[in-house]
């Protein structure tokens, strides 16, 4: 009963509960059990997608549902506005009955968190620390900031440092766990392993690079790059996956102005050992490319248009190179680049002499295993909070 009465006290230091906000409609409710994942930050959304994903695994009916503090259109595809004002937040809560919150660090609202224990949600802070705690919680009220804390079933701490300064404010020391950050990960692109055996089998051991999503206007950088790089393995084999397929003519024609021996995918299934670009023409198959190639340039990276997501080679085992255009995977690509997991190159003259240099067995796999490590890391923490909520509802259903 203290822990009601110190939140209810709080709570009238706020002033009124209801900070009105015009109510938002809300999509229909899938069937199934909702998570709630309740996101400070645009950058927590892909973090959460990779969680709906790993759920998603197991196929039982599980959607996950995500709001905004700071909510703006661009993002109407992927999350909700948060509710705001109390009578708000009931409406949605009563719509979508979540069994569960995720809440992904940030601002602790205590008007939030109080109509979401009244309404019997589990929750658990994700990216905890103890930043920003006192400013929420002030000091006139004992007990406070405690009830808020110990209100969530697990914590789990960014470090050491911050589990040390939450269990000091008052979240109780057996709910919080040190994990590290919930990071994102790109989805693992599928491949046919009978189509994965067939064209390793025909490319033998010839080197191999390929071109991620290449652009029409970056053919010519590709060439003079394949050019230099074949100085030094002459058997040198360039795959090439337009970013559309309408490109792949018009991009096959420039090779072979270059002097390439070229073919394309849909008129011979497979390279030849005279291939020397080899143009991937149909659509849906990264996930194969990914897997013969064990080096990856991002196509539109140098020029701009658009990028593939870095994670998604890296996942797979290609050591990744990409110039400074690499939006909207800006922070995929800084996290690889801190590793030391990938290759940034400043302009298309360093292409060539990039792919040559990696060209050497033992830097692709020290890249690749570096980046390995960077896109799996995430992971972990992914895999405890899936556990944890998949053990829970067990238990609420028991």
């Amino acid at each position: 009963m203290a822990r009601s009465l110190a939140i209810a006290a709080y709570l009238a230091g706020l002033g009124s509960p209801d900070r009105p906000r015009d109510p938002t409609e809300q999509p229909p409710r899938p069937e199934g059990t909702i998570i709630w994942a309740r996101c400070s930050h645009p950058d927590q959304l892909m973090a959460v997608e990779t969680l709906a994903r790993k759920l998603a695994e197991d196929g039982d009916p599980l959607h996950i549902i995500a709001t905004m503090l700071d909510w703006n259109p661009v993002y109407a595809k992927r999350a909700l506005p948060e509710p705001m004002g109390k009578q708000n937040i009931q409406n949605f809560i009563a719509h979508w009955q979540p069994a569960m919150c995720v809440w992904m660090k940030g601002d602790l609202d205590p008007i939030l968190l109080t109509e979401m224990r009244a309404a019997g949600i589990v929750a658990m802070l994700v990216d905890a620390t103890a930043e920003g705690l006192d400013d929420i919680a002030g000091t006139w009220v004992p007990g406070a900031m405690r009830s808020l804390l110990s209100q969530f079933e697990a914590v789990l701490a960014l470090d050491q440092h911050a589990a040390a300064g939450l269990i000091r404010a008052g979240t109780p020391e057996d709910t919080v766990l040190v994990t590290g950050p919930m990071e994102d990960a790109a989805p693992t692109l599928p491949c046919d392993e009978t189509d994965r055996s067939e064209v390793a089998a025909a490319i033998g051991t010839r080197p191999v690079w390929l071109a991620a999503a290449a652009q029409l206007d970056e053919s010519d950088h590709l060439a003079k790059a394949h050019q230099f790089a074949s100085r030094r393995a002459h058997r040198l084999l360039l795959i090439i996956v337009p970013r559309h397929p309408v490109m792949a003519i018009p991009m096959a024609d420039n090779m072979r102005r270059h002097g390439f021996n070229v073919a394309m995918q849909s008129k011979q299934p497979n390279p030849s050992d005279i291939t020397q670009v080899y143009i991937a023409d149909t659509e849906d198959e990264l996930g194969l490319w990914y897997r013969i190639a064990p080096i990856t340039y991002l196509g539109g990276t140098l020029d701009g248009g658009g990028c593939r997501d870095p994670f998604e080679a890296a996942a797979l085992g290609s050591a990744v190179l990409y110039g400074p255009q690499v939006s909207p995977f800006q922070r995929h690509a800084a996290r690889l680049n801190a590793a030391d997991a990938s290759r940034l190159i400043r302009s298309a003259a360093d292409l060539g002499p990039t792919v040559e240099s990696l060209l050497a067995t033992d830097k692709t796999a020290q890249l690749a295993h570096a980046a390995w490590d960077v896109t799996s890391r995430g992971a972990t923490v992914t895999n405890r909070i899936a556990a944890f909520i998949q053990l829970r509802l067990e238990e609420m259903v028991q």
